[in-house]
C-alpha cells in the first residue's frame, strides 16, 4: 500500500511553478465565464424599425399604380424609364433614336470615319471601309458608287442614301503623265491592260496631250473609260 500511495504521490504532485500556472489558468477561465455571463446585458442591440420602410414601400406601389393608369402602352409595349425619387414622372435623358435620323445630311466626299458611323448600319469597320474605297477612287461622284464597296448590299443602301450628297468639285483627278504605274493600276477602274498601254503611249510620245486619245487604245472598253474619265486629268 505504501508503494501504491507514493506512485499516487508523484503524478499528483506539481512543483511551485506548475502550482502557480494552474492557478492562472482557473482564473482566466473565471474571468472569462464571468464576461460571458455580463456582457449580453452590456450589448443591447437597438430593435430594427420596419415602419419607414414599410412607409416607403407603400408610397413606390402607389405611384407605380397611377403611372400604370396614366401610361398603359408606354409601360407594357415601349420601354419608357420612369425614375421614382420622391415623385413619378418620365425620365428626360434623351433617347438615341433608332435608325438613322432624317435630319442630318453628309457630304460623302468630306465625311470622315466618325460622321460615316451617324448612318444607320455603319459601324467603325465598314466606315473605314467606305472610307478607303473613297480614296483608291479619289473622290464619289455618285452617291450609287457605295454599292462597289466590299458588304454593301442593296437594304443597307437603301436605308442610308437619303442622307448623303456629294460634291464632285472635291474629286482628286490622276495626272495620266505623271502618275506612276503602280498608281495607274491601284485605281479600281483601271484595267491593267489599258494602264500598259497608257505607260507605253505617253513614253513613246512623250506625254499625253489629250485624253481623246484614250478612245483609240486597242483595249479601250468603253464602259471602263466612261467610268475612269471623270478621274484622269493631265
Amino acid at each position: 500500500m505504501t508503494r501504491v500511495s507514493q506512485i499516487i504521490k508523484d503524478y499528483l504532485s506539481f512543483s511551485r511553478g506548475e502550482q502557480r500556472g494552474i492557478i492562472i489558468l482557473i482564473g482566466l477561465i473565471l474571468v472569462i465565464n464571468v464576461i460571458r455571463y455580463f456582457l449580453p446585458d452590456s450589448r443591447r442591440l437597438e430593435p430594427v424599425q420596419f415602419a419607414a420602410f414599410r412607409e416607403e414601400v407603400k408610397r413606390f406601389e402607389a405611384a407605380l399604380g397611377k403611372v400604370r393608369k396614366e401610361e398603359p402602352e408606354t409601360l407594357s409595349g415601349q420601354g419608357s424609364r420612369y425614375s421614382f425619387s420622391g415623385g413619378v414622372g418620365p425620365d428626360t435623358t434623351p433617347q438615341k433614336p433608332m435608325g438613322s435620323s432624317p435630319s442630318f445630311i453628309l457630304e460623302l466626299n468630306r465625311a470622315d470615319t466618325l460622321d460615316l458611323q451617324r448612318l444607320h448600319g455603319i459601324g467603325p469597320a465598314f466606315a473605314r471601309r467606305i472610307a478607303g474605297y473613297r480614296d483608291k477612287l479619289g473622290g464619289f461622284i455618285t452617291v450609287d458608287q457605295l454599292l462597289e464597296v466590299y458588304g454593301m448590299d442593296s437594304g443597307r443602301y437603301m436605308g442610308i442614301r437619303k442622307h448623303l450628297v456629294v460634291d464632285t468639285s472635291l474629286i482628286i483627278r490622276m495626272n495620266l503623265n505623271t502618275a506612276s504605274f503602280k498608281e495607274l493600276i491601284s485605281h479600281p477602274y483601271m484595267p491593267y491592260e489599258l494602264a500598259k498601254e497608257i505607260a507605253l503611249y505617253r513614253k513613246k510620245h512623250k506625254g499625253i496631250r489629250n485624253l481623246e486619245v484614250l478612245f483609240g487604245m486597242k483595249n479601250y472598253d468603253s464602259v471602263s473609260l466612261l467610268k475612269l474619265m471623270p478621274y484622269l486629268g493631265l
